[in-house]
């Protein structure tokens, strides 16, 4: 499939979905870009905190599984859970504080069981947004000595701290005092200790949304465009999702790791449509190394309604960059499409 084949299909397909858009709209705001499938539920000055479906559906889940003749009871599960969403709360505001600091603008903070889906608007310097990627991270490894002291001081055992957070859980073994008996705060503190130290290591994983990717897209930026090093990362994140996710299937235990491959590699698949959109950029006014000038390219018989505004497609394309292709409206796609349509016929 040719470029401009590429481009229509993606046009098409989007005008085929407008129905079904328009209700995740009224829903969430933004119903053509999955990862904003969200809910606010607070503020952090300007910045509005919102937690995606996607972490409200596993934390209903969890929960559902906590019925009698399931898994384990309601007192064990509820503070785990509580503790990922305090821990992945902490983390996002200082992602978020770390941005502003470094000249960066944070849109807003979307939560997901593992940290934020949506960046903030990097700054400039490849070394700022490496270090507003490192926050977070840096929060975590802080963090684990604080939890992780108190609970080996309380229990004389090493096994719960030790475990494989890759299977996204806990040590197998119960939470206990020495003399083997427990307490509802003990087991609060280890999944603490336990969801801090899975954030921790998720997220250096080098797939999209992960930490991994956007800091090694930062680093690659360094010495490439940042069209290559995004480009690079993207490929890097597909290639690692399946890669573990494999591994994922044969390692005991491992389900939740597989499952977080598959969304990691929808993401990255996403931002490789963007990217390849984005490569495209010849065909469309106002991305190409040469400027376009829509006035010069229509005569004075064209119908004022069919001239592009180069100030809306700038914003459009900027839009893109930045947040993806899926996050158009139906009218920015109807306005990019003509404006498409508007470049081949010049050529």
């Amino acid at each position: 499939m040719g470029e401009r084949d590429w481009q229509s299909s993606e046009f098409d397909r989007a005008d085929r979905l407008a129905g079904v858009k328009a209700t995740l709209s009224r829903i969430f705001g933004d119903g053509e870009n999955p990862l904003a499938w969200g809910f606010k539920v607070a503020n952090l000055g300007p910045t509005p905190i919102k937690v995606h479906l996607l972490f409200i559906v596993y934390l209903l889940v969890e929960l559902i599984f906590t019925l009698p003749g399931n898994r384990d009871g309601i007192v064990f599960v509820l503070p785990r859970l509580l503790a990922i969403v305090a821990l992945v709360l902490i983390r996002e505001i200082v992602r978020t504080i770390a941005a502003k600091r470094l000249g960066g603008n944070p849109i807003d903070i979307m939560l997901w069981p593992l940290g934020g889906l949506t960046q903030p608007e990097p700054p400039e310097n490849w070394a700022s947004r490496a270090r507003v990627n490192l926050a977070p991270l840096a929060t975590n490894l802080l963090l684990l000595p604080l939890f992780a002291t108190p609970l080996y001081l309380l229990t004389r055992d090493w096994q719960p701290l030790l475990f494989n957070p890759l299977t996204l859980r806990g040590a197998d073994t119960v939470v206990s005092f020495p003399d083997g008996t427990t307490a509802w705060w003990l087991v609060a503190l280890g999944s603490i200790h336990a969801a801090n130290i899975i954030l921790l290591v998720c997220n250096l994983l080098p797939m999209f949304p992960l930490d991994g990717a956007r800091l090694l897209d930062a680093i690659l930026s360094k010495s490439r465009s940042d069209h290559r090093a995004q480009w690079l990362a993207v490929n890097t994140g597909l290639v690692s999702a399946t890669v573990i996710g494999i591994f994922a299937l044969v390692m005991q235990d491992a389900t939740a790791l597989f499952a977080l491959c598959v969304v990691c590699g929808i993401v990255c698949s996403m931002q490789r449509r963007q990217l390849q959109f984005l490569a495209t950029a010849d065909m469309i006014p106002g991305l190409s190394s040469e400027r376009f000038d829509a006035s010069e390219n229509l005569d004075k018989d064209t119908p004022v309604r069919n001239r592009i505004n180069q100030d809306e497609i700038d914003r459009i394309l900027a839009k893109i960059s930045s947040e993806g292709i899926g996050s158009l409206t139906r009218k920015e796609h109807r306005t990019l499409k003509r404006a498409t349509e508007t470049s081949r016929q010049s050529q």
